[in-house]
C-alpha cells in the first residue's frame, strides 16, 4: 500500500516541508494541548489510539505522564511519523508508544481501545461521518472517542482549521451517546459507547 492510499482526494497532505513548519507550531498549541491533557486526565484508559499523531506531542505527554496504558498513534503521513518517533526517542518514551502509517478509515492495530482520540485533526478528514463510524468499530464497549478542534462557534470568522459545534448537532449513532463541549477556546466531541451492561 503507497502513503497516497491513506488521504482521500482533497485531504491535506503533510510533506518534508510542511511536516516542519507543524512542528513549529507546537509552541503556539501548547495551550491547547494542556487542555487535551487535563480533559484526559479525568478519564480511565487502557489503551489509547491518537489518531493523525502529527509529530506525537500529545501522544508523548500522555505516554510520559500516565505510566500503565498502552499508547498507539497513526498518521497518513510519513515524514510526521519520523518527527514523532524521533520526539519520544529524545524523551525516551518510544518504548510506550507504538506509531504507524494509517486514519480515521484505516487502522493498522489488531483488538480494540477503550479511548481514541483526535487533536487538531478531524477538519482535514472529508469524508467525517464514514471516519467516525470506522473508529467506532475499533472501540471497546464503555470506550470513547474525543475530538478536540478549535472552536469556531460564534466566531465572526472562522477558520477552515476550526469546527463549529452545528457541525455535530444533528450526529446520533446508535448505541452511542454525543456530548459536545466548549473549553478554552476548543470545541470537544465526545462519543461514549454504551456497554452491554448499561443497556
Amino acid at each position: 500500500m503507497t502513503t497516497e492510499d491513506f488521504y482521500l482526494e482533497g485531504e491535506e497532505r503533510f510533506g518534508p516541508v510542511a511536516s516542519f513548519f507543524y512542528g513549529l507550531g507546537s509552541v503556539v498549541l501548547s495551550r491547547y494541548y494542556d487542555v487535551i491533557f487535563n480533559d484526559l486526565r479525568r478519564r480511565q484508559f487502557n489503551r489509547l489510539l491518537d489518531i493523525g499523531c502529527g509529530n506525537g506531542v500529545v501522544i508523548g505527554k500522555l505516554a510520559a505522564n500516565f505510566q500503565s496504558p498502552q499508547f498507539c498513534g497513526v498518521d497518513p503521513s510519513p515524514h510526521m511519523l519520523i518527527r514523532a518517533k524521533n520526539r519520544l526517542s529524545r524523551k525516551k518514551l518510544n518504548s510506550r508508544v507504538e506509531l504507524k502509517l494509517g486514519s480515521s478509515r484505516s487502522i493498522p492495530f489488531e483488538g480494540k481501545f477503550d479511548a481514541i482520540i483526535s487533536s487538531f485533526s478531524y477538519h482535514h478528514w472529508k469524508d467525517r461521518d464514514e471516519s467516525l463510524l470506522s473508529l467506532i468499530s475499533h472501540l471497546s464497549d464503555g470506550g470513547f472517542i474525543s475530538i478536540y478542534e478549535h472552536d469556531n462557534s460564534g466566531r465572526r470568522i472562522s477558520t477552515s482549521h476550526g469546527i463549529e459545534e452545528s457541525e455535530w448537532n444533528g450526529l446520533e449513532i446508535e448505541g452511542v451517546r454525543k456530548s459536545i463541549e466548549h473549553k478554552n477556546g476548543l470545541i470537544i466531541l465526545t462519543l461514549s459507547k454504551q456497554s452491554f451492561s448499561s443497556v
